[in-house]
């Protein structure tokens, strides 16, 4: 996790009562990742909220459909939270509200077993999850492995065409610097066999951002890299370089246009996970934890090119600023932009005429991604139920999809392909085990 990254912390803890529903709500500074599961014998909900500290918040007694609630804090720094449930309660699910989590109890026993979605972010050992009242933690309906097949970066030379960008004056575009360094970084990545690299622009042509995005998404992306350069007119002294990282405001605005996108579309699956057609809080709160997560791998890719560029100059920011880019905003895919030094500094602008110090640049962010990949490597979302079919000679994937009864896309988003073509012998993860 990247150094932006800070504990959570719990201020405040409440119970409210209406009607057949009570709420547990628990006031954070900042909603960690979590996780919860309902247990029997006796009855209770339990909450785990990672890198969490209590505080002075104190624990609640006797509410309708609770007897209390009760706090803890583990050796890990996460914190666990048991909800003990009364008079027929069950556990309604948990989710996030601005800075406040919500446990929302049913304080009347239904005819039938309540279904929750277990919350935790996808990123390692557990996935989006289902989880019924029983003895033991739910059963993920998906798990994280290893991708199938080179990884890709998508690397995005920022402006171009029309759009020059900032310019030094020494009459260098950012534009041109942004493509050189662009196509040294893929020239690098290109020669590591692991990673398919791709560039949002090639050559000296406007590129829209929403177009950057979009090439992102259908290249399957597991890693977004913008390059850009920097100025600061008022202070011609200012130099370095830094990653951004997406804010918050831009957080709120990916999330929203990804919600919207599930509106209007019949295909809801992503990164391998199918969103809901009738719940559009449980599609808010997977949109979250996958942002959440790829906002800290992002944070964490930052930090290693930021480390790679003070070998090569200095560092404007070593702490990656947030900021509102529309070309970070895919709430899927971990997401950069790179400043790589200011063209408003003469001495910068002058070494950025230079091949020799962008091919530095470019060294610095392929270590930086590399670096990322040895800490990070990349995983899916495959579902557990699933089965291995081998491509036989003729096969197509569109056959195959019919046969399955799914669409191609998602056979290509579980198999992490990049293209429809198919080899004798390929193994393919078919979903829900047909």
């Amino acid at each position: 996790m990247g150094s932006a990254a800070h504990a959570a912390r719990l201020t405040g803890l409440s119970v409210n009562a209406a009607g057949t529903t009570s709420t547990v709500r628990f006031a954070l500074d900042t909603v960690p990742e979590f996780h919860y599961f309902s247990l029997d014998d006796p009855a209770r909900a339990v909450i785990d909220l990672e890198g969490t500290d209590i505080g002075s918040v104190a624990p609640v007694g006797r509410k309708p459909g609770l007897t209390g609630v009760r706090l803890a804090r583990h050796g890990d720094g996460s914190t666990r939270v048991v909800i003990d449930l009364a008079d027929g309660g069950t556990l309604q699910g948990v989710e996030a509200r601005g800075n406040t989590l919500v446990a929302t109890i049913n304080t009347k026993a239904s005819a039938s077993v309540a279904r929750v979605p277990a919350s935790r972010a996808p990123r390692k050992d557990t996935g989006a999850q289902s989880a019924v009242r029983q003895d033991k933690e739910p059963e993920a309906l998906y798990k994280a492995a290893r991708v199938n097949g080179p990884v890709v970066v998508v690397i995005d030379p920022g402006h171009g065409g029309h759009d020059s960008g900032t310019r030094g004056a020494n009459g260098l575009m950012e534009k041109t610097v942004a493509l050189s360094i662009a196509k040294k970084l893929y020239a690098k990545l290109k020669a590591t066999a692991s990673v398919r690299p791709v560039l949002t622009r090639s050559d000296d042509h406007f590129v829209g951002l929403a177009e950057r995005v979009r090439i992102a998404q259908n290249n399957h992306a597991n890693l977004f890299v913008s390059i850009h350069q920097n100025a600061y007119p008022d202070d011609h002294r200012v130099d370095g370089g830094t990653c951004y990282v997406l804010s918050q405001h831009g957080a709120t605005d990916a999330k929203a246009a990804q919600l919207a996108q599930f509106e209007n579309s019949a295909d809801r699956r992503v990164a391998g996970v199918d969103f809901s057609d009738t719940d559009p809080t449980l599609n808010a709160v997977l949109t979250d934890l996958y942002q959440n997560a790829s906002i800290d791998d992002a944070d964490s890719l930052a930090d290693d090119i930021i480390g790679q560029f003070g070998r090569v100059g200095p560092i404007y920011r070593r702490t990656p600023p947030r900021a509102n880019f529309a070309v970070l905003r895919d709430p899927m895919i971990p997401s950069v932009l790179c400043e790589t030094a200011f063209l408003s500094n003469p001495a910068q602008a002058r070494r950025l005429e230079n091949d020799g110090f962008r091919d530095q640049l470019a060294t610095a962010m392929f270590n930086g991604i590399m670096a990322y990949f040895e800490k990070h490597p990349p995983e899916r979302m495959a579902p557990t139920g699933g089965s291995l079919y081998t491509v036989r000679a003729g096969d197509t994937l569109s056959e195959i999809a019919q046969r399955q009864g799914v669409s191609v896309d998602a056979l290509m988003s579980i198999n992490h392909l990049h293209s429809r073509n198919l080899s004798a012998g390929q193994k393919l993860e078919l979903p829900h085990g047909r």
